[in-house]
């Protein structure tokens, strides 16, 4: 890439993260009180875990789906805050169900994928390399999921190759952003907080996880709706 042309690119893709992060910082502060529902969802696995000790793989599969539960309800809130501008108790409500076998389909071919390879691969030398390899390229080919889940609609099956679509297409926006999302949550994890910022750090981090979430959809739809040329003409248009 010839240096105006990244120029161009890198002035265009800074533009387009500053709508996104100014968007999802309105949207987040707008609907703070859904960061409450992290905490319900940790109340729910911990019942679940609970209820499911000692009933062996049934209680293996009860937590699990339980897990999923929360994950479709997360992400069904993320996508009412994106359409809507807001989430109600009755979206809260709802949600749960609502992506639960989107959830549980991804979940299930990436565990069928990794029971069929670990046990061989753990009989090589190589094979810790391999399965760490394994789980980085799933963790880079499949990042949008979440996004295609509540954006795209699509089957199981098609969630994965679509997600490998998008980041073979954008990863090169996608990534920085999503990187520097990432900074802030794991200092909030691993930086011991003075007083009452210590008390305060499990609502500072569930509110900036809705965030990052918030963000990446709004990412995920500026670069699957335009082009970059498409992109550069709105920038330009917009000074």
């Amino acid at each position: 890439m010839a240096h105006g042309a990244f120029m161009t690119w890198l002035a265009t893709t800074l533009a387009m993260y500053g709508r996104v992060f100014r968007r999802a910082a309105d949207l987040t502060l707008r609907n703070w009180p859904v960061a409450g529902t992290t905490f319900a969802y940790a109340l729910a696995l911990a019942a679940a875990a609970i209820v499911a000790s000692g009933m062996g793989l049934l209680g293996g599969f009860l937590t699990s789906l339980a897990w999923a539960a929360c994950v479709s309800s997360f992400l069904y809130l993320v996508e009412m805050i994106l359409r809507t501008g807001s989430v109600s108790l009755a979206d809260f409500r709802r949600s749960f169900g609502v992506y639960l076998l989107d959830v549980v389909g991804v979940t299930f071919i990436l565990w069928v994928a990794f029971a069929l390879a670990t046990p061989a691969l753990r009989t090589i030398p190589q094979g810790p390399g391999i399965i760490l390899g394994m789980n980085l390229v799933i963790l880079v080919l499949c990042n949008a999921v979440p996004e295609l889940i509540y954006l795209g609609h699509h089957s199981s099956i098609e969630l994965l190759g679509e997600s490998y679509r998008f980041i073979a297409d954008n990863w090169i926006e996608w990534f920085p952003a999503t990187i520097v999302m990432a900074g802030p949550l794991v200092l909030l994890v691993e930086l011991p907080l003075p007083g009452v910022l210590a008390f305060a750090r499990p609502a500072l981090l569930a509110l900036w996880i809705y965030f990052m979430m918030v963000a990446r959809g709004l990412l995920f739809l500026e670069l699957r709706g335009t082009t970059r040329r498409a992109r550069e003409f709105r920038r330009r248009a917009e000074r």
